[in-house]
């Protein structure tokens, strides 16, 4: 999974993606930023498919218009019907799909958020 999570990450940053894992570290806020979590399914093919579920949580006090660009530049990163792929360095191959977004209510008014996720399909070579 850790390859996985370095190849998210760098695709949203090539892309301009306020991006970490879990939380937001950096002592400096940005404006619009993401973090992403995961859930993975249970290994049942033979062919050695993998999936696993991948949440990426949007926060801005912008405004929404900044959520939904944001939301479509990672749509375009990872397209829903030919997804972004690749070979990572122990061989197995990855599959990253945009799925689906929806927008989440916040108890606090001025903070806009957007939930995104993401569709991952990784083959292991044994």
């Amino acid at each position: 999974m850790e390859n996985i999570l370095k190849f998210i990450a760098s695709q949203l940053q090539a892309v301009g993606i306020n991006y970490e894992f879990m939380e937001w570290t950096d002592a400096t806020i940005p404006q619009t930023y993401f973090t992403g979590e995961y859930i993975e399914e249970p290994r049942t093919t033979e062919d050695g498919m993998h999936g696993v579920d991948f949440i990426l949580m949007g926060n801005t006090f912008a405004s929404w218009y900044t959520l939904e660009t944001a939301k479509n530049t990672i749509e375009g990163c990872f397209p829903s019907v030919t997804g972004k792929t690749a070979i990572m360095e122990d061989g197995s191959g990855v599959a990253v799909f945009f799925s689906h977004a929806m927008t989440i209510p916040s108890q606090v008014p001025e903070l806009k958020r957007i939930q995104i996720n993401l569709d991952i399909k990784e083959w292991k070579v044994n």
